[in-house]
């Protein structure tokens, strides 16, 4: 203190000037600074929790979406026949199309898509088919109201006899999974 009174007035403006400096920044730097930090950082996480509730929302969107087809499966499965089986229908809908005799297998299989649902496929194999007879079956088993589809189909043409096909279908369809149908 003694050393500040011997200082001169401009010499005591300076210092005074100095520590009104230092003391500036250091409420800048230590306080001014971090709330500003604060502040964004707080807006960021606002936009990140802004941009997770929007894909909520798509989600509930697509949740409630799938919800309303599972509802129309189930009222689809309530109008068929309970006592439907897909290799059944493929037999007789073949028997229809007139291609029963060209069938050189059939090979059934399940598996469990849901706990309420369950999928049911047959792989059969046509053998020298002609194009108008596969088209006329495929117009039979293809049924949507019947929950029957087409999963997969090759199609190779026939070395033994000319102008016919052999054909590869893996039908599918869904089933509720408490029924169990015969075939």
């Amino acid at each position: 203190m003694k050393q500040l009174k011997k200082l001169s007035q401009r010499e005591k403006l300076v210092v005074g000037i100095g520590g009104c400096a230092v003391i500036l920044f250091v409420l800048v730097q230590f306080i001014v600074f971090p709330l500003i930090d604060g502040r964004d950082r707080m807006a960021k996480r606002l936009a990140a929790r802004e941009k997770a509730v929007a894909e909520m929302r798509l989600l509930q969107k697509q949740y409630q979406e799938i919800g309303r087809k599972a509802g129309s499966l189930t009222t689809l499965l309530a109008q068929r026949d309970p006592e439907f089986s897909l290799f059944s229908f493929l037999d007789e809908k073949s028997e229809v199309s007139e291609v029963k005799e060209l069938i050189a297998y059939m090979k059934p299989s399940e598996s469990t898509v849901h706990d309420q649902l369950r999928q049911s496929q047959v792989e059969m194999r046509l053998q020298g088919i002609d194009l108008s007879k596969l088209v006329a079956f495929l117009g039979q088993v293809e049924a949507p109201d019947q929950l029957v589809a087409i999963d997969k189909i090759t199609i190779q043409e026939n070395t033994k006899e000319e102008g016919t096909l052999d054909v590869t279908l893996l039908m599918v369809s869904v089933d509720q999974a408490g029924v169990t149908a015969s075939p």
